[in-house]
């Protein structure tokens, strides 16, 4: 017992920051942003009912939350994230038009044991309201681009692809988690096999045959264009041509056809970005159409967050390597 005085455990090994100040300046740099496209910061509740995140169908799963039962005998879960309790905000609200949310602070998500990986995550990020379609995901992209400069990171990549892409995709494939799995692990021998075992058509198996490696700049989005036939795939695919050809900046945008939802409710536009000194996003995000309908309001939103741990370990070993 006595080594427990000085022992942390295990989930919040990676969740100590040392360098506060910086984590601050951050902060402070994403506040501006913001605050001049009018979000609203505002603190929500560290728990949430476990009902909130089982029975909106998700995709949290309950060995992921810290649970514990409350004097009602109801089962409350430490936050697992900032998009649903929001989203829960602006229903309850009666807001008919545009809303505007940021906020700063902690989720916490159980991870598997002696990974070395935290259960605690620090983010910041927005979430926009009721405005749908390009003019929504246009000003989210403009925002993370203007956000970029202030982290103290050179050098990153803002990924892009679609939940519709890849939505419909399972559609032709039949849902089959294998194919999720090759895409998560970008298989090349596994989408053969795949391929090999599956009745689909020459069309559908060349383009599954791409699909590992399909990631890059807005030639490669364009030759994907001139190949696909599919109305719903190549409309997905359209949808991420006109956003970017509606942006100022350009640089440091590459396509993924191949990408994975983080989050099950993403029905559009999805979002990752990197920095070559972390091997995790560094924010992440994207459009949830079918989210507020399921809080009976017809609407719907996009939103991204920065990850601050891994922005700050980033940080970190920047400046190691220029040293």
């Amino acid at each position: 017992m006595e080594d427990f005085k000085y022992l942390i455990p295990e989930e919040s090994i990676d969740a100590i920051i040392t360098n506060v100040e910086k984590l601050r300046e951050i902060e402070n740099n994403l506040r501006n942003i913001f605050g001049h496209y009018s979000y609203n910061e505002v603190l929500m509740p560290s728990f949430e009912y476990v009902d909130l995140y089982t029975q909106l169908d998700c995709g949290f799963e309950l060995d992921k939350m810290f649970q514990y039962i409350n004097h009602e005998g109801k089962n409350v879960a430490m936050r697992l994230d900032f998009t649903i309790p929001l989203a829960r905000l602006y229903a309850n609200s009666y807001k008919t038009g545009e809303a505007r949310y940021s906020y700063f602070g902690k989720v916490y998500r159980k991870e598997t044991m002696h990974k070395g990986r935290s259960s605690e995550f620090f983010q910041g990020g927005v979430e926009l309201m009721n405005k749908p379609g390009l003019p929504g995901d246009c000003e989210i992209m403009m925002m993370i681009q203007e956000s970029l400069p202030g982290l103290s990171l050179s050098h990153i990549i803002i990924e892009i692809g679609s939940a519709k892409f890849y939505n419909r995709l399972l559609q032709l494939v039949g849902k089959q988690e294998e194919f999720i799995e090759i895409l998560r692990l970008r298989n090349i021998s596994g989408m053969k096999e795949f391929i090999r075992k599956n009745d689909f058509s020459s069309q559908l198996n060349a383009l599954l045959l791409e699909l590992p490696t399909c990631f890059g700049d807005i030639h490669m989005l364009n030759q994907a264009i001139d190949k696909i036939e599919d109305p719903i795939l190549l409309g997905s695919l359209n949808e991420l041509k006109a956003l970017y050809d509606s942006l100022d900046k350009k640089d440091g945008i590459i396509f993924d056809l191949g990408m994975v939802p983080t989050m099950k409710y993403y029905t559009g536009l999805m979002i990752k970005g990197y920095s070559r000194y972390s091997a995790n996003p560094i924010l992440s995000g994207g459009r949830y159409d079918d989210l507020l309908p399921r809080f009976n309001v017809q609407a719907g939103a996009i939103g991204f967050c920065f990850h601050m741990n891994h922005i700050l370990k980033a940080i970190e070993k920047e400046g190691e390597y220029h040293d």
